[in-house]
């Protein structure tokens, strides 16, 4: 069995503009969501989440010893006036846009994350 979550409740990211490129790094909170985001996360999918992008290409780069997923979208400095990172410089909100994207997690994870957002402060 197993449920969507977003993937903000599993990792961390932080994004970045090269020349035409943007790059999304995505860090996991727990070491145990690997094999989870691994598969739910793939550069088709991240791809797809960012169509409105027009990416040429999106290639994804796994750094398993930091627990990190790199996703760099090419040519994507010039997507429309809507989308253009020149109105974002530093393409920050696009991390932003990657944590809301939904991933496949174990049922009893997923529990698990969600229970966390209703308990009392």
């Amino acid at each position: 069995m197993s449920a969507l979550v977003q993937l903000r409740l599993l990792a961390h990211a932080r994004a970045r503009v090269v020349g035409s490129s943007l790059i999304v790094a995505l860090t996991l909170r727990d070491p145990g969501d690997w094999r989870s985001v691994r598969t739910g996360a793939t550069a088709a999918k991240v791809g797809a989440w960012f169509s409105f992008l027009r990416p040429r290409a999106v290639r994804r780069t796994e750094l398993a010893g930091l627990t990190s997923f790199h996703y760099r979208f090419e040519n994507v400095a010039g997507a429309g006036r809507g989308h253009d990172l020149a109105f974002d410089l530093d393409g920050r909100a696009f991390a932003q846009k990657l944590l809301d994207m939904p991933v496949q997690v174990p049922a009893e994870r997923a529990e698990k994350l969600t229970s966390r957002l209703l308990d009392p402060i």
